[in-house]
C-alpha cells in the first residue's frame, strides 16, 4: 500500500481527452464499440522491437497507447488500467489463491521523450506495478482516497487489455459453443476500453469499447486509426520524439490549413477615412449619429471632423503621430476622433473614469504629441504634448471641406491598452486595414444604411470599433450612450426609441439584459454575445422571447482586432450544451498548435493562434514582448505572422472552434482582460507592502500582502483605485505574515486562505432613506454580513452589472433613477442617500417626453453644425 500511494500521489483526476457531449453527473455506462485491425503482421514487428528492448510485447502496446493519447491531447500524466490474472505470494497465497485484479499503470510522457525513451518508462512502471499486483484495486483505491465522483472511474478511465495465442476452444457435449469479445449487454465501465488480441495468425486486432454518452463512434475511430499509424511509424523508428509522429491524414491536414483555418477574399486597400468620405457623398443627408436629442448627418458629421483636423494639422499632428482623445461620449467626442485619422495619425482613447494617474500613464507610454479634451478634463493628463479643448470660434472659421491626405492601409489607426503581465500595460497598435477588414466584406451581422448600431462598450476595448466603425462605414447610424460604461437600463430605452438593430454585449452583460430588461432586444436583428463562454440557457432564453433573432457567439482579442471567429447560434427546442466560439471571418485565420507549433488533429486541445488582416502591428515600444507573441506563420508566406494568443482551443469535427481556457495565469472577468501581474505591481507600489500575489475568488480579485508594517486593508486598496481602473482593484485584500511557499520556492496559492466576509465597522442608517438604501444594497450583494451605511458597495463585491441591478431595486423601491456612474461616485448608502437628497432638492428639470420608437424611414430632427 506504501508503494501505490507514492505512485499515485498528485494522479489527474481524469484524462485530458476533449469529450464529444459534456460528462453527465452520473454516468450511466451505455456503451458502444468499435472493431480495430492494425495489420497481419504487426504483432510479430511488435515482438522483435520488445525483445530488442528487453520488455514485452505489452509493454510496446502500452507506450504507443500512451503516445497516441499523448498527442490526441489526453495528457502528459496518463493513468490506463489494466486487469491482471494475479497469483499471490506467501501467506496471501493462501488467503486469495487466484483472482483477477486491476492495476493503474501510470506514465509520464512529458519532456517530449523519443518512443524508445517512453517505452524505458512504460517498462520501469509496469514491472514495479506488476510486483504489487497483489493488493486488491480496492483497498488501493482507500489507500490513495482521490476525490470520488459518480460520474467516471476513479483512479483512470482508460483501460488497455492484450491477450496473446489463441483462444481455448471450449467443448460442451450437446451445447454449441462461440466466442463473444467486446460488448455483451450494451455497457461500458470505462470512458475507454481497448482489448487487443495477437492469435496464432499474428494478427494485431481487438475492439474499443466506449461510453456512448461521451464519445461518437467516429471519433473513436479517429482514435484506432492514430492508434494504427503511431505503431507503424515507431516501429520503423523508435528513435522517433513523440512531436514528431504525424497523427493526421492528408485530408485532415488540408481542412486544417485550408477551409477551418480561414477563408481569403479581395478586401481592398481603402483606408477608414476613405470609406468614410464615401459614404458621406452617398448619403449625406442620413444621420451618421444620434446622441440624446441631436441628430446629426453624415455632411454634418465630416464637417465638424475636417475643421478639427485642419485646426490639428495647423498644429503639427502628422501621418505617423499620435493623439489622445479624452471627452465623454458624444457627438463633439466621434468626431474629435475621425478628425485625428483624417489628419493622418493614430488615436488613442482615453476613458475619463479610468484613475488620472492611469491616463497620464497610458499618454506617455502611447507617446502622444496632442491631446483633443475638453476643458474640465484638460487639467487631468498634463506632459509635453499640445493639448486642444473645445474652441467654437477658432475651429468654425477652418475649412470643412476634406483634407485629401495620402494615407496606406497599414497606416496606424489605433492605439488600445490591455492589461500587461509585468505590471505595466500592453499598448497594441492596430493599422487602417485591421479596422476595416474586420466590418468589410463580413456576413458574421449586417452591415448597411438600415443598420442601426448602439455604442455602449467602453471607448477602451476594441469592441467600440465593431459599434463605432461598424456603422459608419457602411451608411448606417450609431447611437450614442451617454456615460462611459454599459447602463442596461439605457441599453433598453435607446435601443427601442432609435430601432436598434444591432447590439454587442459582453457575455454578462448579455445575460443580465436577457433577464433584466428583454425589451432591449424588440428591434434587434443580431445580438452579440462575447468576452466570455457564452450561456446556452441564456441564448435559448432570448431566442424563445425573440423569435427570429440571430445570436452571435464571438471571439477575439484586441491583437486581432474584435472578433476574429464567431458562431451563429441556431435555435432549438432546448438550449445547446455548449456554444463555440466557431469559425474565422473572412481575411483573418486561426490555427491551433500544440507545444511544438504541430497542428493539433480536430478535437485536441492546443493553444489558439490568429493571422489575417486583424492582426496589429505589435507593442508600441515593447519589440521584446512583439517577437514573444507575433511570430513567423509556417502555414503562409514568409511576410504572414502569427499572433499566440495564450488561449486554449480546439476544432471540433465539424470545423468549429471552442474555448478550453488559458495557457498562462490570464483571467477574463465580465469581459475584461486581466493580468493578475498588473495589479500585483501596483499593490507593491504602496510603500508598506514588500509582497503580493493575487488569484481569483467567485469570479473577484482577491490580494494577498506582506506589509512592513501594521497597515489597513482599505487604506491599500484605496492605493491601488488610485492608479488602476475599477477591474483591476481586488474586492479582498487579506494582509498575512508571510506567503505560504511550495518546496521549490513558489507561492504555493493552494495554501492561500479563502477570503471570509468582510466587516463592517461604520454607522447604523440614521433616516429611513438611509434604511432603504442599506437593505436594497444588502438583496443586491446577496451577502449575510451585516452592512453599515459606511459600506462601500465594490468593497463587498460590487461591480457594474450588480450596480446596474443595485440602480433598477432603487427605481421600483424609490421612483428614483439613477445610473451606474451615480453608484460608482456615490458608493456607500450614506453618500447616495445624500446624492438621491440633492437631486429632489435641485430645481426641477423639464419633464423628459415619452419614449417611443421612430421608424427609419421618419425624418429626423437635425441639428446645426457645431465645433
Amino acid at each position: 500500500m506504501g508503494f501505490w500511494r507514492g505512485a499515485l500521489e498528485s494522479l489527474p483526476e481524469e484524462h485530458g481527452l476533449n469529450l464529444d457531449r459534456p460528462r453527465p453527473a452520473r454516468a450511466s455506462h451505455q456503451g458502444g464499440q468499435v472493431e480495430l485491425d492494425l495489420g497481419a503482421d504487426l504483432f510479430e514487428r511488435i515482438a522483435v522491437l520488445a525483445r530488442s528492448e528487453g520488455c514485452t510485447p505489452f509493454m510496446v502496446v502500452h507506450a504507443a497507447l500512451v503516445a497516441a493519447l499523448t498527442r490526441l491531447g489526453a495528457g502528459s500524466d496518463l493513468a490506463i488500467g489494466t486487469p491482471v490474472a494475479g497469483r499471490g505470494e506467501r501467506s496471501l497465497q493462501d488467503l486469495v489463491g487466484f483472482f483477477v485484479n486491476t492495476l493503474v499503470l501510470r506514465t509520464s510522457s512529458a519532456g517530449d521523450p523519443s518512443f524508445r525513451e517512453l517505452l524505458g518508462r512504460v517498462r520501469t512502471a509496469d514491472l514495479d506495478a506488476f510486483a504489487h499486483q497483489e493488493a486488491p484495486f480496492d483497498l488501493v483505491l482507500e489507500a490513495v482516497n482521490p476525490t470520488r465522483s459518480l460520474s467516471r472511474h476513479p483512479l483512470f478511465q482508460i483501460c488497455l487489455g492484450l491477450e496473446v495465442g489463441a483462444v481455448p476452444e471450449l467443448r460442451l457435449p450437446g451445447v454449441r459453443t462461440a466466442e463473444v469479445s467486446g460488448l455483451v449487454n450494451g455497457a461500458a465501465k470505462f470512458d475507454l476500453e481497448f482489448l487487443l488480441r495477437s492469435d496464432d495468425s499474428r494478427r494485431l486486432h481487438g475492439a474499443i469499447l466506449f461510453a456512448s454518452e461521451l464519445f461518437d463512434e467516429d471519433s473513436v475511430r479517429r482514435m484506432a486509426s492514430v492508434l494504427g499509424q503511431v505503431l507503424a511509424q515507431v516501429l520503423d523508428d523508435p528513435a522517433l520524439p513523440l512531436s514528431s509522429l504525424e497523427v493526421l491524414s492528408g485530408s485532415e491536414r488540408e481542412l486544417l490549413t485550408g477551409p477551418w483555418a480561414g477563408t481569403v477574399a479581395e478586401a481592398g486597400d481603402a483606408s477608414l477615412v476613405e470609406r468614410f468620405e464615401e459614404q458621406v457623398a452617398l448619403r449625406p443627408e442620413k444621420t451618421a449619429l444620434l446622441d440624446g436629442d441631436r441628430e446629426v448627418s453624415y455632411a454634418e458629421l465630416n464637417a465638424m471632423a475636417n475643421r478639427w483636423a485642419h485646426h490639428l494639422r495647423a498644429h503639427g499632428l502628422g501621418r505617423g503621430d499620435m493623439a489622445g482623445v479624452l471627452l465623454e461620449r458624444g457627438v463633439e467626442f466621434a468626431a474629435a476622433l475621425i478628425a485625428v485619422v483624417k489628419a493622418g495619425a493614430g488615436y488613442t482613447l482615453l476613458d475619463p473614469d479610468f484613475p488620472d494617474e492611469r491616463l497620464r500613464s497610458a499618454a506617455a507610454d502611447a507617446g502622444i504629441s496632442h491631446l483633443v479634451t475638453a476643458p474640465a478634463l484638460a487639467g487631468r493628463v498634463d506632459g509635453p504634448w499640445q493639448t486642444h479643448t473645445e474652441a467654437p470660434g477658432e475651429l468654425l472659421s477652418r475649412n470643412p471641406g476634406n483634407l485629401g491626405l495620402p494615407l496606406g492601409p497599414d497606416d496606424p489607426a489605433c492605439l488600445m491598452f490591455t492589461s500587461g503581465s509585468t505590471g505595466r500595460p500592453k499598448a497594441i497598435l492596430s493599422s487602417h486595414r485591421n479596422l476595416v477588414s474586420t466590418v468589410s466584406g463580413q456576413s458574421y451581422g449586417h452591415f448597411g444604411p438600415d443598420e442601426v448600431f448602439l455604442q455602449c462598450s467602453p471607448v477602451s476595448w476594441d469592441a467600440f470599433s465593431l459599434e463605432f466603425w461598424g456603422a459608419l462605414l457602411h451608411g448606417g447610424a450609431t447611437v450614442l450612450q451617454p456615460g462611459q460604461r454599459p447602463e442596461p437600463v439605457l441599453i433598453g430605452e435607446l435601443s427601442r426609441k432609435h430601432g436598434v438593430t444591432m447590439l454587442q454585449l459582453s457575455a454578462s452583460l448579455f445575460n443580465f439584459l436577457v433577464d433584466e430588461h428583454p425589451e432591449a432586444f424588440d428591434s434587434v436583428t443580431v445580438a452579440f454575445t462575447g468576452g466570455e463562454a457564452a450561456s446556452p440557457a441564456h441564448v435559448h432564453k432570448l431566442q424563445q422571447l425573440k423569435p427570429g433573432i440571430r445570436v452571435v457567439n464571438g471571439y477575439g482579442p484586441a491583437e486581432s482586432m474584435g472578433f476574429t471567429t464567431t458562431h451563429t447560434v441556431e435555435p432549438g427546442g432546448e438550449p445547446h450544451a455548449v456554444i463555440p466560439v466557431g469559425a474565422p471571418l473572412v481575411n483573418k485565420a486561426a490555427y491551433v498548435l500544440d507545444a511544438h507549433l504541430n497542428l493539433c488533429a480536430p478535437g485536441v486541445t492546443g493553444e489558439l493562434y490568429l493571422a489575417g488582416e486583424g492582426l496589429a502591428h505589435g507593442y508600441l515600444g515593447r519589440s521584446d514582448l512583439t517577437a514573444t507573441r507575433f511570430v513567423p506563420n509556417p502555414f503562409a508566406s514568409d511576410a504572414d505572422r502569427l499572433y499566440r494568443t495564450g488561449d486554449l482551443a480546439h476544432f471540433d469535427r465539424h470545423g468549429q472552434l471552442h474555448y478550453d481556457g488559458r495557457a498562462d495565469d490570464q483571467i477574463k472577468i465580465r469581459g475584461f482582460r486581466v493580468e493578475p501581474g498588473e495589479t500585483e505591481a501596483a499593490l507593491l507600489t504602496h510603500p508598506a507592502v514588500t509582497q503580493a500575489v493575487v488569484t481569483v475568488h467567485h469570479e473577484q480579485l482577491a490580494a494577498y500582502v506582506v506589509t512592513s508594517r501594521q497597515t489597513d486593508s482599505d487604506e491599500i486598496r484605496r492605493h491601488v483605485a488610485d492608479r488602476l481602473p475599477d477591474h483591476l482593484v481586488p474586492t479582498h485584500v487579506i494582509v498575512l505574515e508571510r506567503l505560504p511557499l511550495t518546496p521549490n520556492g513558489k507561492v504555493d496559492k493552494r495554501a492561500l486562505p479563502t477570503p471570509g466576509p468582510l466587516v463592517s465597522t461604520g454607522r447604523a442608517p440614521r433616516t429611513p432613506l438611509e434604511e432603504t438604501l442599506l437593505a436594497l444594497f444588502a438583496r443586491t450583494l446577496d451577502t449575510t454580513a451585516d452592512l453599515t451605511i459606511d459600506d462601500d458597495f465594490f468593497h463587498h463585491g460590487g461591480h457594474s452589472l450588480l450596480g446596474a441591478r443595485l440602480t433598477n431595486h432603487i427605481a421600483g423601491a424609490l421612483d428614483i433613477r439613477l445610473t451606474i456612474r451615480d453608484v460608482f461616485q456615490h458608493p456607500t448608502p450614506a453618500r447616495l442617500a445624500e446624492h438621491i437628497e440633492s437631486l429632489k432638492a435641485a430645481p426641477a428639470k423639464k419633464a423628459r417626453p415619452a419614449l417611443r420608437r421612430r421608424s427609419r424611414t421618419e425624418p429626423a430632427t437635425k441639428t446645426e453644425p457645431v465645433a
